[in-house]
């Protein structure tokens, strides 16, 4: 058979690449007097608050001291009504934070697109430590709410300055045991900058001016930046993978020390600020408490869900065996893992961005006319990046100005139908900031758990979609090359993530009884991970992956990982409601949306449609749609390869 696995790939030119983003509505320049402007409001606000707690410091004081008898006499001061003054402070904290976002997204916007960017890294250092600053200028006020009597907290919630902020308020109540003394929390947010986010920071410097050496098309060698190299991971040629994922093997092998001293780095940071949070409460906080906190599921929720997907490993395990197959192997190669589907009977198809944005907004119109609206919306604001740039951030993301209240999405478009599933992802996460733009900041906060249940039903509807137009079983074409993608996803989300969560649980498990885990140590964690999961389906596994994922060395959460198995069977599991509900489904998954901010993940699915996130049935049910697009890629597959 002819799989045509070395064919000349696509070059991609100015007519496929993406466009530029236009930011400029926000703000000219990183050095612009708009930009200085608002942050000198910030400098202004953090003063104010800092008075304003203050002043409220004698009533804090006599509250933890015990002193206070009455909750009325709880917030006693030289105000008279010290109620209204802790609701002036909140809407400065609101202003403070809003103002200082709009500013750190516009950074990292800038970053993103050019990490050798010299003033956008300053200015990144500048914006953290302003950061650090208003969080230790809230720090009392913030305990003060935290540890309350109930009659203040409901005095206080009884406005409308502050009604919207009750459920955030609620969840940092129930970790109220964790907290630490006003002095601890503000020396531990005056460090972070220094410290904990230095390290983060430093892997999104190594990671931005990467240079990868790889074979070109006239078999010469060429040297590109890492996010263009990841991208031709994507490509139809199997040298060109080959030699990619060879290039960026050999560039992080550079940079393993380092990689190394980052891990290390977060993690004793994190292990060390639980350990110390831990004497206030009856029983330890482990490394996933803070993360499952964060992420509004209870661990009954999280056991369910991962027992029923190693329960089930062999479905993804099916897909990468049917995959290898298809490219006349017996084992997939860890090049191939991203490959596009091979092409039987035509040349491969490379799409214009303009024509995937059309796709994506076609399955947008077939779940609502609002979502098909929004496609235009975003492409006439230019709020899209898309460009092929030598130091661009590799990977994709979708951020939010909170001024305006307007996304941007991210990615590096080279015109493969899996950057236009890509595409859909992150407009999918667009989508959910657009529909909750006109709520509370708080409200509009919902956790990654959440995020991935939008993004993940963005790409599902466009895979249908796509089938939709063609017959979904012709054996070449769209068709199979969306199966080949839902087999792709299947062990992206069956195996690679359970992979990487089993990594960072055997890593901080490693981390706290050891000092320090050296490179050679993480790659057999990686190692022990992959052939849990994945098995005999791969010739070798890449034990590198602690460094070359981005996701393990991110400063502002652990544990990046099973929430996107979480939004990958949960948004199955409610999209294959909308034949069951009809024009009924729409309403209810906008409504959904709405609530994230607002509810425990399974306080929502429970409230809206009717399920038990912490009972298995609902995680095999999603499985069993999983295990039936596996099956539907084996049959085309043995039809496309008689």
């Amino acid at each position: 058979m002819n799989t045509n696995t070395d064919a000349k790939p696509h070059s991609v030119s100015s007519d496929f690449a993406g466009p530029a983003w236009e930011n400029t509505s926000e703000y000219p320049s990183v050095t612009s007097n708009e930009f200085a402007r608002d942050l000198v409001l910030v400098d202004q606000l953090i003063q104010q608050l800092s008075e304003l707690a203050e002043m409220l410091r004698p009533s804090i004081d006599r509250l933890v001291s015990g002193q206070a008898e009455r909750p009325e006499d709880q917030l006693k001061n030289h105000s008279d009504d010290p109620i209204a003054q802790l609701h002036t402070f909140t809407e400065f904290d609101e202003q403070a934070r809003t103002l200082l976002a709009n500013l750190v997204t516009y950074v990292d916007c800038e970053r993103s697109v050019d990490g050798q960017n010299a003033e956008a890294v300053r200015v990144h250092a500048l914006l953290m430590k302003r950061r650090s600053r208003l969080n230790s200028a809230v720090m009392p006020i913030r305990l003060f709410l935290t540890h309350a009597p109930e009659e203040v907290i409901s005095r206080y919630l009884q406005h409308p300055r502050t009604e919207g902020n009750e459920f955030a308020l609620r969840q940092a109540r129930q970790m109220a045991d964790t907290r630490l003394t006003e002095y601890e929390e503000t020396m531990l947010e005056q460090m972070r900058p220094h410290a904990i986010d230095a390290w983060g920071n430093l892997y999104s410097q190594i990671s931005s001016t990467l240079r990868c050496s790889l074979e070109s098309n006239n078999r010469q060698m060429e040297t590109l930046g890492l996010a263009e190299a990841c991208g031709v991971l994507r490509e139809g040629s199997e040298a060109r993978r080959r030699s990619a994922w060879y290039g960026i093997q050999a560039a992080w092998k550079n940079h393993e020390d380092s990689c190394a001293a980052i891990l290390n780095g977060l993690a004793g940071w994190r292990l060390e600020e639980y350990q110390r949070r831990t004497r206030n409460n009856a029983s330890p906080i482990d490394f996933l408490e803070i993360p499952l906190h964060n992420e509004r599921i209870s661990r009954k929720t999280l056991t369910a869900l991962m027992t029923a997907v190693e329960e089930s490993r062999e479905i993804g395990q099916r897909a990468i065996r049917a995959m290898a197959q298809g490219f006349g192997k017996k084992q997939l190669d860890p090049w191939d893992l991203m490959a596009p589907a091979p092409n039987y009977t035509q040349a491969p198809v490379h799409r214009p961005f303009r024509e995937g944005l059309r796709l994506v907004r076609e399955a947008f119109a077939a779940i609502d006319s609002d979502m098909a609206d929004f496609i235009g919306t975003m492409e006439k604001n230019r709020w899209i990046e898309g460009r092929i740039l030598p130091n661009k951030q590799h990977g994709a993301f979708c951020t939010h100005f909170q001024k305006s209240r307007t996304p941007r999405v991210f990615q590096t478009y080279m015109g493969s139908l899996a950057d236009v599933r890509i595409l859909a992802h992150e407009l999918g996460h667009a989508y959910h900031a657009w529909a909750t733009r006109d709520l509370p900041r708080l409200q509009r906060a919902y956790p990654m758990t959440l995020a991935e249940t939008a993004s993940i039903f963005a790409e599902t509807a466009l895979a249908d979609s796509l089938l939709h137009r063609e017959h979904p079983n012709s054996p070449a074409g769209v068709p199979f090359e969306i199966a080949w993608q839902n087999a792709e996803a299947a062990t992206g989300f069956l195996l690679n993530i359970p992979a990487r969560f089993d990594f960072e649980q055997l890593f901080y498990e490693r981390r706290t009884t050891s000092a320090y885990v050296t490179p050679q140590e993480l790659g057999e964690l990686t190692e022990t991970a992959w052939r849990k999961w994945y098995g005999n389906t791969l010739s070798e596994t890449e034990r590198q992956y602690w460094m070359t994922k981005l996701h393990f060395s991110m400063s502002k959460s652990s544990f990046y990982n099973f929430p996107y198995t979480f939004g990958y069977l949960y948004s199955l599991g409610l999209y294959a409601r909308r034949t069951e509900l009809g024009t009924k489904f729409f309403p209810m998954y906008l409504a959904l949306l709405r609530d994230t901010g607002r509810m425990t993940v399974e306080e929502l699915t429970l409230r809206h449609f009717g399920e038990d996130l912490t009972r298995p049935e609902f995680w095999q049910r999603s499985l069993k749609i999983v295990n039936s697009q596996v099956e539907h890629f084996e049959r085309l597959l043995a039809a496309t390869t008689k």
